[in-house]
């Protein structure tokens, strides 16, 4: 008997399979279905629906970015703008990767209900999905990674039911925009059903819509306050609203399409994640993808003194506060037992190249 006849539909839990990196891992090329629930929802009708949310999510920000940077350099940009533009990233950011990504993803920390809540709503603000879809997705990805169930795999992706192998340049587009266009809904009753159990969490994602308003309304509102205008307003509004939200997207979609792609690797993880440096800074530590497929349950992406991880750093700072605790991190002799051997390493960078 093999490990998938072990797990029979009815006692598959994803969420435990997920979070904690010790159980039994499941062949990542046997289709995913013969042994549980669809991981994927089968509805013609919501396609329409999901490529429109695609559309305005990846166009609108953009042109409100083309239009800032237009007046810009016709008119100048003052520090107010600057600021609620900066402000925002970190706050969305910080809702994307510590709420969404570490606390309840992977729960990687504990915390109050009401940081859990403050975080979910901060990254609903960026505006990339529901929180019950984006951790549902999360976690699919890190079931099947880099295969052909993998929402958005650099590598290959499933279309109209056959595996279609993915180039470079294909690939990067599919991973980091295209996947939002083609791919298959991912089944949340399967992979979130801690967050939709939760009556709070249930609710900030129902108020999606109203949130991700709330988020450029603000900006548009402390614009009018401060400089008395509605021009100040509109130009906050660019700044604080969708620049910011630019930003952020192609922040966290560049880890799904660069670091699958370019970087280093240091820990046999099964799929072709890697590290990359130069984005982990920008992307508060979701760069160190290799370490984190390793280890998905670490609050830790950053395991070497010199791999920057703000988000960590953010864990350290409330659980020294008390708001937080059971901060997970893999220990020594773990990380040592996973590391590639020289041998592997080199057959792993040559197999990329």
């Amino acid at each position: 008997m093999n490990s998938l006849q072990e797990h029979p539909a009815q006692n598959f839990d994803v969420e435990a399979y997920v979070v904690d990196e010790e159980a039994v891992r499941l062949p990542r090329d046997t289709a995913a279905d013969t042994v549980r629930p669809p991981i994927t929802v089968e509805n013609p009708t919501l396609r329409p629906v999901q490529n429109a949310i695609a559309m305005a999510t990846i166009w609108i920000p953009l042109l409100g970015t083309i239009v800032a940077a237009g007046l810009a350099l016709y008119r100048g940009v003052g520090w107010l703008e600057i600021g609620l533009c900066a402000g925002g990233f970190v706050l969305t950011t910080l809702g994307i990767e510590f709420g969404m990504h570490r606390v309840l993803a992977h729960r990687a920390l504990e915390t109050h209900r009401f940081i859990k809540v403050l975080f979910a709503i901060f990254g609903s603000m960026a505006a990339e999905g529901r929180i019950l879809y984006w951790v549902a997705s999360h976690r699919r990805h890190h079931t099947h990674s880099d295969t052909v169930y993998d929402p958005h795999s650099p590598h290959v992706r499933k279309l109209n039911g056959e595996e279609q192998k993915l180039g470079l340049v294909r690939g990067i587009w599919h991973a980091h925009v295209g996947h939002m266009l083609t791919d298959e809904i991912t089944n949340c009753t399967l992979f979130a059903r801690d967050v939709n159990r939760d009556p709070a969490l249930r609710r900030v994602s129902e108020l999606y819509e109203l949130i991700v308003i709330a988020g450029l309304a603000l900006p548009a509102l402390i614009g009018l306050i401060v400089y008395g205008t509605l021009w100040g307003a509109f130009t906050c509004f660019l700044w604080g609203g969708l620049v910011r939200m630019f930003l952020v997207h192609h922040t966290t979609w560049s880890v799904a399409s660069i670091c699958h792609r370019f970087g280093g690797v240091r820990f046999n993880t099964g799929d072709r994640s890697r590290n990359n440096f130069w984005l982990a800074i920008p992307s508060f530590g979701s760069a160190w993808q290799n370490n984190h497929h390793a280890f998905p349950s670490s609050a830790h992406l950053g395991l070497r003194w010199w791999e920057i991880d703000l988000t960590a750093l953010f864990c350290q700072a409330l659980s020294s506060v008390g708001l937080a605790w059971n901060v997970r991190r893999p220990a020594p002799a773990r990380i040592k037992k996973q590391l590639l051997s020289a041998p592997e390493l080199a057959s792993k960078l040559n197999a990329s190249a």
